[in-house]
């Protein structure tokens, strides 16, 4: 009989030893809902969309330098920060019509002919 208890205590150990290596290796509930953060986004576009899919914010490349536009509710660009060719930053604010209402630089003065 003595190999009857041996084989019951080498049973029981393999048991415990496979139960508290399975409860070791569950990653707790916590770390299972924190979201993983990028450290880094490669793209060469990104698009921030409201509830309903319409895009609002859009960062990129379209003329050969980066622009950020802010779009309004209807889908129409109203403000926008940019590079020019130059290097040289620029922004804009348009109303409805798509007239400025606000730049900077400030628009140069055109000289009377």
């Amino acid at each position: 009989m003595r190999w009857f208890h041996r084989w019951v205590l080498f049973g029981m150990v393999g048991l415990f030893g496979f139960l508290s290596g399975v409860v070791w290796m569950k990653p707790p509930r916590e770390a299972q809902r924190k979201p993983r953060v990028q450290e880094s986004v490669v793209a060469r576009e990104f698009k921030l969309v409201d509830r309903d899919g319409n895009v609002r914010a859009e960062l990129s490349i379209p003329f050969g330098d980066p622009v950020l536009f802010l779009y309004d509710r209807t889908g129409k660009p109203r403000a926008w920060l940019t590079l020019d060719r130059e290097g040289n930053p620029r922004m804009m604010f348009v109303d409805k019509n798509d007239m400025p209402i606000w730049q900077a630089p400030a628009a140069e003065a055109k000289p009377s002919q």
